[in-house]
């Protein structure tokens, strides 16, 4: 039986969560891109460069998590710090690097645990932090509990990729010399 991520909110006045697993999709449209490995990088980063965005990805699926990686390096700018494929590993990091980040990418389903129990540790992030969903199978409903959880915007994997990296794009911020445009959410 096929569970969608509207059963997979299952929150109470805690906001415990409870998962069942959900089948991956297997064919990306945009999942043109060679295989790669993410390697962590320090909190101090490189000062020196002009602007730039440290992402941290939390997604359990080796193959899409390796192309999510190389489709955000090839945006000038961005530098992946480091990645998470369960929940324990994801808000260890997150609250051992507090500062470390600019972008959180967070998967709803995980084989262990869930997304969202990251996204609800991120509520206390700084001002300047955002956090993405970037999960599959999204519901109207989905959605709003996620920016209920301050998520400061949702896609669909399989079907907004595109509106994300540019999302992403935007979070860095024009080249030298560029106008200015602000991210916003479809």
């Amino acid at each position: 039986m096929m569970q969608t991520y509207t059963d997979l909110f299952a929150v109470d006045r805690d906001l415990i969560v409870k998962i069942a697993p959900v089948p991956y999709i297997a064919r990306l449209s945009w999942a043109n891109t060679p295989v790669s490995r993410v390697t962590a990088v320090d909190d101090a980063g490189d000062k020196g460069a002009s602007r730039s965005l440290r992402v941290f990805v939390i997604e359990d699926e080796m193959v899409l998590r390796n192309l999510l990686v190389d489709a955000l390096q090839e945006i000038p700018g961005v530098e992946v710090l480091f990645y998470a494929d369960n929940e324990v590993s994801a808000t260890n990091w997150l609250s051992s690097h507090d500062s470390a980040w600019d972008l959180a990418v967070v998967d709803l389903h995980l084989r262990q645990g869930s997304g969202v129990g990251a996204l609800n540790w991120c509520i206390t992030r700084r001002q300047d932090q955002r956090v993405v969903v970037l999960s599959s199978q999204l519901s109207q409903e989905v959605r709003r509990k996620c920016l209920a959880l301050r998520a400061d915007a949702v896609f669909d994997k399989a079907s907004e990729m595109d509106d994300f990296l540019a999302y992403c794009r935007a979070l860095v911020g024009p080249p030298v010399g560029g106008p200015a445009a602000m991210p916003r959410m479809p």
